[in-house]
């Protein structure tokens, strides 16, 4: 069974996809879709050589050897030109291990990304959006109590403006993402010290900034 984090995933995939997951773990995803027909095959890599293994064990098992292509590796430097990959899939990572994952001469040939990070979704937006790509996609969700968000972008230019490199062009209309964002400054708020005048003044204005989103 896929989990809710893994699963939100896949309505990003079409068929024709020709895809690289980067630190697919156990390749529970790669499976999935493949297993599902939503895509032809794929490339499974991982950095870490246990989980890779035990990703090989459980396409093994499926009998998907044929489609699903384990590869031991940094990032996109798995890949050669004969893969033509064009998709990248990277989920349960942080947004600098990310950010290090694209800086490669392999990003030319992508045209879709599709990424979960784990944290700093402003940093993500902009460093991505000047690398050639526009956010197609957006969504907050939770499971198992905790929060995520997924971002597809895709090959292209648009301008976007600080709101909507801070909270997402698409997310800014989310009610529950808002609402989320407010509490987490509220918590953070009952925190910091209250000599930390400037501090509270920054988290105040943003906090007001969330709630004319909200109002929209």
């Amino acid at each position: 069974m896929l989990s809710l984090r893994l699963s939100s995933l896949t309505k990003f995939v079409n068929y024709n996809d020709k895809i690289i997951d980067i630190g697919c773990d156990h390749a529970l995803l790669d499976i999935f879709l493949v297993k599902n027909d939503l895509v032809k095959s794929i490339i499974a890599s991982d950095i870490n050589v246990q989980a890779l293994n035990s990703g090989i064990k459980n396409i093994e098992n499926e009998g998907l050897s044929d489609k699903i292509s384990a590869r031991l590796g940094d990032g996109l430097n798995v890949l050669t030109d004969k893969d033509n990959i064009d998709t990248v899939i990277i989920s349960g990572m942080g947004t600098n291990t990310i950010m290090g994952i694209l800086n490669n001469d392999h990003l030319k040939d992508i045209n879709k990304l599709i990424i979960q990070s784990n944290n700093d979704h402003t940093m993500l937006r902009k460093y991505v959006t000047k690398l050639g790509f526009f956010i197609k996609n957006e969504e907050y969700f939770q499971d198992n109590k905790k929060n995520y968000i997924n971002i597809v972008f895709v090959r292209g230019n648009k301008k976007y403006s600080k709101i909507d490199l801070t909270y997402g062009p698409i997310l800014k209309h989310n009610k529950p993402y808002l609402e989320f964002e407010i509490n987490n400054i509220e918590k953070i708020e009952e925190l910091v010290p209250k000599n930390k005048i400037l501090l509270h003044f920054q988290l105040k204005k943003e906090k007001r900034v969330l709630k004319k989103l909200l109002r929209k």
